[in-house]
């Protein structure tokens, strides 16, 4: 592999874990915002569109848009993401709700001919919506406990003498972030994510959040590298260029500020009662070092490269060449643990990533 592979390797490692932390954190602690009582969302698929689950040192990622014209329109590497949410939490207010589920996260990304920084994100086959598939997350405060019951507003006491008549959803509160924008500020371990963190009961109202479209939480997340290896394909003869980066790393934010609830309760001026009961439990308005999001996992990226590599003829078509390794690795087992280590970088090696990456 060439110097400049390597090189390459090394910067866009940092904004292709990047990309997939921030696509974590937009899932936040997530369930579905339609429903009065949270849903699990379908799992992932087992087949990805146009090609048989990989298997080796690709497993797992069967939801890559390898099919999408733009994957192979790349100028120096395409790649696949795969992201495994495993712990983490996020706190706004004094209200720290714990990740319990697992979130996976898939998608690909590419360096097009305009491209001028780094690369364009491509969702899968599914769309934008299968570039997260998790099971919601519950906040451990009651809802009880949320609205102060028992109550000297009746409004408010009304709600909780209703909150037995819901069963256990009554007084189960779950949370839900969901994306306000695209990621901006990109700098390869830091980006601005705007979200807005909804707060799901059959109680409060379809419209119960903290932040608003148009209005939304700002996170600022960095990233962590604890631990980085890498496993080349197999055959390089006819995958050239082609790789898997595997980390574990954690996101993190303790710089956002969250506003007030809003929106939440019977509706109309009635909501005015409910979101000041929620304030008072939650902290909310909460200023900046107050509030927090953690979130640490795997992230793997499938990649090839073959496209900037000056001893290959050219052009070479990344896409084509990963989609190849991925139907090549069907049926092998994934590396054994020793496996994997044998390519896990030295403590040095991974200082020197992580100073060249905040050095770009």
């Amino acid at each position: 592999m060439k110097g400049s592979s390597r090189r390459l390797r090394r910067v866009f490692f940092g904004g292709a874990m990047t990309f997939a932390a921030a696509a974590a954190l937009v899932a936040g602690v997530t369930t579905s915002a339609l429903s009065a009582q949270p849903k699990a969302n379908a799992a992932p698929a087992q087949i990805g569109q146009g090609y048989p689950p990989p298997g080796g040192i690709y497993t797992g990622m069967t939801a890559c848009p390898l099919y999408n014209q733009l994957m192979h329109e790349s100028v120096e590497f395409t790649a696949c993401v795969l992201g495994d949410i495993t712990s983490g939490s996020i706190k706004i207010g004094n209200i720290t709700t714990p990740l319990t589920e697992p979130v996976n996260v898939q998608f690909g990304f590419y360096t097009a001919a305009n491209q001028t920084f780094y690369a364009d994100v491509v969702p899968p086959p599914e769309g934008v919506s299968a570039m997260l598939v998790t099971k919601p997350d519950l906040i451990p405060e009651s809802l009880s406990t949320m609205l102060g019951c028992p109550s000297s507003n009746t409004v408010v006491e009304s709600l909780c003498q209703r909150i037995p008549h819901f069963g256990k959803y009554g007084n189960e509160v779950y949370a839900l972030a969901e994306s306000d924008g695209a990621i901006t500020n990109f700098q390869l371990i830091s980006w601005t994510q705007p979200v807005v963190f909804q707060l799901i009961n059959p109680l409060l109202g379809r419209d119960c959040s903290i932040g608003t479209l148009g209005d939304p939480v700002v996170l600022q997340p960095s990233l962590s590298i604890s631990s980085l290896q890498e496993e080349v394909d197999p055959n390089p003869a006819e995958h050239p260029d082609t790789y898997v980066l595997a980390t574990q790393s954690t996101a993190s934010d303790t710089t956002f500020s969250a506003p007030a609830v809003t929106g939440c309760g019977p509706g109309g001026v009635a909501n005015i009662a409910v979101d000041e009961a929620l304030d008072a439990t939650a902290g909310l308005p909460a200023a900046s070092g107050v509030n927090s999001v953690t979130l640490t996992g795997s992230f793997n990226i499938a990649a090839c490269t073959a496209s900037e590599d000056s001893s290959l003829p050219q052009p070479q078509d990344d896409a084509a060449i990963l989609l190849s390794a991925f139907k090549a690795s069907v049926g092998t087992p994934p590396p054994s643990g020793s496996q994997a280590a044998a390519g896990r970088l030295s403590g040095a090696e991974l200082h020197g990533v992580l100073g060249r990456l905040g050095a770009r």
